[in-house]
């Protein structure tokens, strides 16, 4: 079953680890741990905002996020000073308060100073929104359907994982693809499922 971690076995991820990295000075194991533990978290967090009834901003953000499509294809290209000043302003209304504490929760884990964290935080939701928002599109979802589209991206429901492979391996190069595609599918990367629990909507 794929999830949002999928990302980070892509050349998407390879662009976002190596941009953050760049911006961090740490090391690109080190950022992909990070991102590891932040991506699930933004999604969950987006999930609670929406039960907790924050939902007009939150579906604003994936309806008006700036043609995710070309986003995407230009991401490398991307200032991280303006990527970074866009996942402020989306971290306002996902995290909010809750980003402080998540990056020190981060920070105690893999001893990275939590303002890095919150830096690599801030360059991936903007990621993470584009593809819910091109999912949105794809799916040709109602605003009803955003919570079983967080669970299929945080991997417990695979209702939209189609359409969640097509749009993270459209960078991909090479005949290779699908073997790829099945190695992601079949779960090759660590979840930090202890360190997250509370701040992704879990159990």
């Amino acid at each position: 079953m794929a999830s949002i971690l999928d990302i980070l076995n892509t050349n998407l991820g390879n662009e976002l680890i190596s941009k953050a990295s760049n911006e961090t000075g740490e090391s690109s194991e080190k950022v992909s741990s990070v991102l590891s533990m932040v991506l699930p978290i933004i999604l969950g967090n987006f999930k609670n905002k929406i039960q907790e009834g924050s939902i007009d901003s939150l579906y604003e953000l994936l309806e008006e996020a700036p043609d995710p499509f070309k986003f995407l294809k230009i991401f490398s290209e991307k200032d991280n000073k303006e990527l970074i000043k866009c996942g402020e302003d989306y971290s306002e209304i996902i995290l909010g308060e809750n980003l402080e504490n998540i990056a020190k929760t981060i920070s105690d884990s893999l001893s990275i100073p939590p303002n890095l964290v919150q830096k690599i935080a801030k360059l991936a939701i903007p990621v993470t929104i584009a593809v819910l928002s091109i999912q949105k599109q794809k799916e040709n979802l109602k605003n009803d359907d955003i919570e079983l589209l967080i669970d299929s991206a945080l991997g417990s429901s695979s209702k939209y994982n189609n359409s969640f492979l097509e749009i993270i391996l459209d960078h991909q190069e090479g005949a290779n693809i699908i073997n790829e595609a099945s190695g992601m599918v079949l779960g090759k990367h660590n979840k930090k499922e202890s360190v997250l629990k509370g701040y992704t909507g879990g159990k």
